[in-house]
């Protein structure tokens, strides 16, 4: 609240409060006061509110106090009568002088408002605690008006040097609509002069398009008006009650915007790796290339290097380099790139089923983004989500994921996939009770470590290779193998793997399994 509301707010409750009773003062919430005042004809609630940023002082529709569930404040004067109504001379102070010689003085500043009561020029209670118990009654700042002329550059400094009580959120348009960076000290001097008579003698309390309000007039402020008010008490009344509907407002906005465009940066992220697919055809033809000239070198038993050449059966006379797991047997180094072949058309094939699925989950979210993005009114943006109810509620739009403690293993997203990994046998054996059949399952091959398993839900494909290779590399990583180059890791779907009976707690049976060989890499858990 700037101090000229304060000077026609102390008129208006004057007009209505004078010679009435206070009967009592609490806080329903927060920051909120309530003073229930009991006049001759009409009872009046007198609301103070100390928030920062929506500092207020105005008489709203009267409705009893809860009669629980409240602090009481200012017992002293209940029953004293209001004798009269005082603003400080240019500052943000409103006092209300009782009968029973105390005071109750509203201090209307954005960073310490606060509601004090005074006996014998001391403060006896206070609404906010700032310490100020037993010191004296404050007074005054002085403000010097239109002193100097200010040589500030900044048009900003000099209408606050020559009127600190102006409202600071009017100033910026100020000076942009009237074009004041452009005009010399002597001219923004003259202009605030002019401002301030205005609201001074005929201030026009209205409401802006831009749902702000001001006591300004067009001609200064040349802001088309939506509304007048008929009182300044309801044009304080109005941007309190407004200033919590546009709070309200901008944290749901904030969380859904946050909650969609964290999936559509997933989606553009998996449909990036999706798209990079089409490569596969061409792997697969090479890694069964690798596979046929290893086998053809079978009789060999176990590679000596990690990386080998063999004559390349294809190309007559020529040779070829491979890089191989010098732990593993040629057949089985074999068997591996036929698999990684497999999964290479597998990974193509998953990519043009979920490719237009994904690309219309990003339209739409795409579409939603926009529409919320464009709306101003809370009924607005309940219709908003009454539209997309199911939308939000498969996607989790609004809601902050937060890792769930409560699970026996440790949990992680990798590109839109939740991931699972055991820490020890018995978590391993959690993890495979409560993921789902068509999960992913993995772990290193015959070295014992972690279980990990990358959630499915209900789809029953496979996620891109680029995906397993980066999975894989963490369960190679939650093994004993973990500091070695390359560790394999078997994975398959977890509907083909089971906790044998009487079995030692992490052992499973796996079927149709496939390997990758990977490097480790440590996970962010």
């Amino acid at each position: 609240m700037n101090y000229y509301e304060l000077i026609y707010l102390k008129n208006e409750f004057k007009n209505k409060l004078m010679d009435a009773r206070i009967e009592q003062a609490i806080t329903p919430y927060k920051n909120l006061l309530e003073l229930y005042i009991e006049g001759r004809r009409e009872s009046f609630r007198l609301i103070f509110s100390s928030a920062p940023g929506n500092t207020a002082l105005f008489l709203d529709s009267y409705r009893p106090a809860k009669k629980s569930n409240r602090l009481l404040f200012f017992e002293d004067i209940y029953g004293a009568k209001i004798i009269e109504i005082k603003v400080a001379e240019n500052d943000r102070f409103l006092t209300f002088e009782m009968d029973n010689g105390h005071k109750l003085i509203f201090r209307l500043f954005s960073t310490k408002a606060n509601a004090l009561l005074i006996a014998d020029g001391v403060i006896r209670e206070t609404f906010k605690d700032f310490g100020e118990m037993g010191e004296k009654e404050p007074t005054p700042k002085q403000q010097n008006l239109f002193g100097d002329i200010s040589n500030n550059k900044d048009p900003k400094s000099r209408i606050i040097s020559a009127n600190p009580l102006l409202s600071r959120s009017e100033i910026d348009d100020l000076i942009d609509l009237n074009n004041l960076k452009e005009k010399t000290p002597e001219e923004v001097f003259q202009f605030t002069k002019e401002v301030t008579q205005q609201i001074s003698e005929n201030p026009v309390p209205r409401k802006l398009v831009t749902g702000s309000v001001t006591l300004i007039n067009e001609e200064f402020l040349p802001l088309k008006t939506e509304e007048e008010f008929d009182s300044i008490n309801s044009l304080v009344s109005f941007r309190f009650k407004n200033y919590a509907h546009n709070q309200r407002l901008s944290q749901q906005k904030s969380l859904f915007n946050k909650g969609i465009r964290r999936d559509l940066k997933r989606l553009s992220s998996s449909l990036n790796n999706l798209e990079k697919a089409d490569k596969g055809i061409e792997k697969s033809e090479l890694f069964e290339k690798y596979g046929h000239l290893l086998m053809a070198n079978a009789h060999l038993g176990k590679p000596n290097y990690r990386k080998i050449m063999v004559q390349d059966l294809y190309q007559e006379g020529q040779e070829m380099e491979i890089l191989v797991n010098p732990e593993l047997s040629f057949v089985e180094n074999a068997q591996h790139y036929y698999n990684r072949s497999s999964s290479s058309i597998k990974s193509y094939e998953e990519a043009e089923k979920r490719i237009p699925k994904l690309e219309e989950r990003k339209q739409r979210l795409s579409k939603m983004l926009k529409e919320l993005e464009e709306i101003n009114q809370l009924r607005d943006l309940d219709e908003w989500k009454k539209r997309h109810q199911k939308e939000i509620e498969n996607l989790a739009l609004g809601k902050t994921k937060k890792r769930d403690s409560s699970l026996p293993f440790h949990t992680l997203e990798l590109k839109g996939y939740q991931v699972w990994i055991g820490k020890n046998a018995k978590s391993n054996d959690k993890l495979v009770q409560l993921s789902h059949k068509e999960d992913i399952w993995m772990h290193a091959r015959g070295i014992p470590g972690s279980h990990l398993v990358i959630r499915m839900g209900n789809d029953k494909g496979i996620p891109s290779r680029e995906i397993i290779q980066e999975a894989a590399s963490y369960a190679a990583y939650n093994s004993k193998a973990k500091g070695a180059n390359l560790v394999p890791v078997i994975f398959t779907k977890r509907k083909y793997v089971r906790n044998p009976k009487g079995a030692a707690p992490g052992a499973v049976l796996v079927q149709k399994e496939e390997v990758e060989l990977v490097k480790p890499e440590k996970p962010d858990l």
